[in-house]
């Protein structure tokens, strides 16, 4: 897992291996280190192994609490089939946006409902 701030105020996260509950705390500090560092985050999945419950509450988590702040968080999930078959085991897909973001950017949106 990474952050990297640019001096645009931009703010990219990389998470990768296990994200985990072994793994949550530092998952947690990265993101709370993202929001206090950048106005606009960009998360990117990439090599993920494994994915559980944590990593979906903390993502979801860090999503409000940007919206709150006004900040613009996304997440690209790219082809990570664990992560998309994590959201669809743990009842996460949804089909309209989440109403507590009026930028329309929930990062459970699509996929197969359950």
């Amino acid at each position: 897992m990474d952050f990297k701030l640019e001096s645009s105020g931009e703010g990219f996260v990389s998470l990768d291996g296990e994200l985990t509950i072994e793994y949550a705390a530092e998952l947690k500090a990265l993101l709370i280190r993202a929001l206090e560092n950048a106005d606009r985050i960009y998360i990117y999945l990439k090599d993920v192994s494994a994915v559980d419950l944590s990593c979906l509450q903390l993502l979801c988590s860090a999503h409000r609490s940007a919206v709150k702040a006004q900040k613009h968080i996304t997440l690209d999930r790219g082809n990570c089939e664990i992560f998309e078959q994590t959201i669809k085991d743990a009842g996460f897909c949804r089909s309209s946006d989440c109403q507590k973001d009026p930028y329309g950017n929930c990062f459970w949106m699509g996929g197969e409902q359950p």
